[in-house]
This record gives C-alpha cells, structure tokens and sequence, in this order.
C-alpha cells in the first residue's frame, strides 16, 4: 500500500473512530450504535429498510465494484484513484473518495444506491461530521462526509480472523504520525 493511501485509510477509519469516540479494530466499530447517546451514533432497528445479501459474502473487487457504482448511481464523482492494497490487507479493505463533500441529497441518493446492492444500514452518527454506517456480509462499511479531508469517503472494512488479524500487525508496526 502507498504511504499516502495508508494514511487516507487509517486517518478516515480513525478519524471516524475519534470523532465517534467509538474503539475500532480492524476498522470495525465495536463500541457503536448501542451506546447511543454517548458516543452519536444511533443504531437503525435490525431489517429496516433492505433485506440481508443472498449468495454470501462478497469479495473485495466486489465491494469495491459496489461502492464505486453506488457512488455514480448517486452522481458523485470520484477523486484520484488510489493504489489497491497491498500485502496482507489487500482483501480486507475496499474504499472510495469522492472530490469533496457530497450534499444531502446525494447523501441520499448514496445510501439508497448501496441499500439496492444489498447493503444495510445500522448506525448514524450526525454532526460534527455525518457518518452512515453499513453492513453487507463480513464487510463493514463507514461514509463519512466532510471531516478532517473534507470529502466524501467511503472505507469498508472486512471482519473474520485473517482480516482482524491483518489488521491488528498492521496496527501494531505502523508508523506514528507527527
């Protein structure tokens, strides 16, 4: 992974993580929408909207085929791609960014557009920065818009032992910024 694209990552999953006051590990959000009222975050009823993905858990190229549809579907226009992950977390991370922040009503053109894809929404977190969070199969997903990048970011995760794992070393060897 480039230095600059792990930068992005972690900083957007972190960032979430800081601005939630929520513990993340492996990216994935473990104190979140059941505490709500002390952290923002406030967890959607189980079945809301969507009904859960058939056919299993999808694979990284998949989510980030659904991602980046999802976002055009939306009319959100990407900024520069990143490089894939590389190494050992090349399959448990899938991402997007958009070219700044994205208004409401893309906003709600994005969440409809991944919910048609299988995602479901579990979680909201409302200001200082707006953030959705999604689950489909093994792969948690967090939008944030705005932030400290000020731009649409769209970071799944997966979760499941080689990724927690992977996840942790990487944690663990990384580089303190400052």
């Amino acid at each position: 992974m480039s230095r600059s694209k792990g930068v992005a990552v972690w900083a957007a999953v972190a960032g979430v993580a800081a601005l939630a006051g929520t513990l993340v590990v492996g990216g994935v959000v473990l104190a979140s929408a059941e505490d709500d009222g002390r952290d923002g975050w406030v967890r959607e009823p189980a079945g809301a909207k969507a009904p859960a993905r058939a056919g299993g858990d999808p694979s990284r190229d998949t989510v980030a085929a659904e991602l980046a549809a999802a976002a055009t579907a939306a009319g959100l226009t990407p900024d520069a791609p990143s490089p894939a992950e590389e190494g050992e977390l090349a399959d448990c991370i899938a991402d997007w960014t958009g070219d700044g922040p994205a208004d409401d009503g893309r906003l709600a053109a994005l969440e409809t557009a991944l919910e048609e894809r299988g995602w479901q929404v579990t979680a909201r977190h409302g200001e200082p920065v707006p953030a959705v969070a999604l689950t489909s199969g093994s792969w948690r997903l967090e939008f944030t818009n705005g932030g400290l990048v000020d731009k649409l970011s769209l970071v799944a995760t997966r979760s499941g032992r080689t990724c927690d794992e992977a996840f942790r070393r990487a944690e663990a060897t990384r580089v303190p910024r400052g």
